[in-house]
């Protein structure tokens, strides 16, 4: 679903060339569908799907071995969808924050399991790429007290409708962080802290902010702290979006009528494809600490091919035990970041130092 989309097209795109012939592009337009899929080539073909008719599902649905999700939907009822068919299922969606609440994870891996379906929530760049990133980071130091993960995005990368839409909603959130095994509410764009991304970015303040992960990986890691954080370039936005928080603006412009004005009165800035992001994720066991870095330009390429390589996994029954997963506990961070490389996605890991002394 969502195939069409500015990162659903870049999946398929991704996809197509090493399964001719099987990849769907997907979406409530059938034109729009058919002309994504002529553009990607390698066989690819356009069906309808609209996530409010289930007729429409099942027939989306039928002959299908793996779903991608590329739009948010507050009941999941393609993920439902899925699960009752025993189907593969990723999707890209950010909001993962109610599975981490009660005993909602366990009630979809428990049908996903009962059904044969593998589910494997959290793809993209955060959650996704970042989870991968601290699997791999837990190897080195063996386990996970605290986690951190920072993510830097250009303000083109939130120009998109879908994504400037995110963003008001979330700045409106009062939620939950994580740290020495209790949780603190809070509000996002709070509380900065300096960040040093990989060069050429350098040092940018980064606040707090709702990324999905950081809800689940008590769960799946033992992690006694986690924190997500998010900076937005230019720094004079971030400023501003801390400032809108502080001065309940934010809860004004979340309000859909409002929201609805302001993604259409938008501006697209510099040109998205160009635009650089960066990711830090750093992992302490103990004494012990590891960092991951990377950055590059094009957010919604990095997350398509991050999306891409979890969908291989899917697809060539890496992810082999039915139930429903975060990334982390499930796929083999060497080989997942080996395609991320030939993508030209390369990481820095830097292993190996000692937490200061305060």
């Amino acid at each position: 679903m969502g195939g069409y989309g500015v990162v659903g097209r870049r999946i398929a795109a991704d996809l197509a060339s090493d399964f001719p012939g099987r990849v769907i592009v997907a979406g409530r337009h059938r034109d729009r569908a058919d002309v994504a899929a002529a553009a990607i080539g390698h066989g690819a073909r356009g069906r309808r799907i609209d996530v409010t008719e289930a007729s429409s599902v099942a027939e989306a649905l039928d002959g299908v071995a793996v779903a991608v999700n590329c739009i948010d939907q507050p009941d999941r009822a393609l993920l439902w969808a899925a699960i009752r068919r025993g189907l593969a299922y990723t999707d890209i969606t950010p909001h993962l924050l109610d599975l981490g609440r009660g005993e909602a994870f366990e009630h979809v891996d428990s049908a996903a399991k009962a059904a044969g379906a593998r589910v494997l929530l959290g793809a993209g760049m955060v959650p996704g790429i970042s989870n991968m990133l601290v699997r791999a980071l837990m190897n080195h130091v063996g386990g996970a007290d605290r986690i951190e993960t920072s993510l830097l995005l250009s303000a083109a990368d939130l120009s998109g409708p879908a994504s400037f839409d995110y963003l008001l909603q979330e700045l409106a959130l009062i939620f939950n962080v994580y740290v020495d095994g209790t949780d603190h509410r809070t509000r996002p764009f709070t509380q900065p802290h300096a960040v040093e991304y990989p060069a050429p970015v350098g040092t940018r303040r980064a606040y707090l902010f709702p990324f999905s992960d950081q809800v689940l990986y008590p769960r799946t890691t033992g992690a006694h702290t986690v924190l997500t954080r998010l900076s937005i370039d230019p720094p004079w936005l971030s400023r501003l979006l801390a400032l809108m928080v502080r001065t309940r603006i934010a809860g004004v412009a979340a309000r859909r009528p409002v929201r609805s004005v302001l993604v259409r009165l938008r501006r697209r800035g510099t040109n998205e494809a160009a635009a650089p992001y960066a990711l830090r994720v750093e992992v302490a066991r103990g004494e012990r600490i590891a960092t991951a870095m990377l950055t590059g330009q094009g957010q919604a390429q990095a997350t398509a091919t991050g999306t891409a390589a979890l969908v291989r996994c899917l697809s060539l029954g890496e992810v082999a035990e039915p139930g429903a997963w975060m990334p982390e506990q499930v796929i083999d961070p060497v080989s997942y970041l080996q395609r991320l490389a030939r993508a030209g996605i390369n990481v820095e890991l830097v292993t190996g130092a000692k937490v200061s002394a305060t």
